[in-house]
């Protein structure tokens, strides 16, 4: 390992020890899944089994907010007859994705 490398690993290792004050703060996340605009009278029709559809293809990702910030992108699974979210891709600070 480099000079750089090990420096980075230990500045990283000292933010994450740093994090641990907060780890237990509750945040808010949003699961935004779609978006559209609706006529109050076409929102007035709305009834059990009304079918929303939506302009986003099915299956593909949507984004993950906490506090208003965009983090991730996930999908919409199942797991034990429960909906759940799979992370696809988590955004990095300064814009990166990994």
């Amino acid at each position: 390992m480099s000079d750089t490398q090990t420096a980075l690993t230990t500045r990283t290792d000292a933010i994450l020890h740093d994090l641990t004050s907060v780890y237990d703060v509750p945040v808010h996340i949003t699961i935004d899944v779609g978006r559209l605009r609706l006529r109050v009278r076409d929102l007035l029709r709305l009834a059990p089994d009304s079918i929303i559809a939506l302009k986003k293809p099915a299956g593909e990702p949507f984004e993950i907010s906490i506090n208003g910030v965009q983090v991730a992108r996930g999908e919409v699974i199942n797991v034990e007859q429960s909906s759940a979210i799979r992370i696809v891709e988590v955004h990095k600070p300064g814009g990166l994705t990994s």
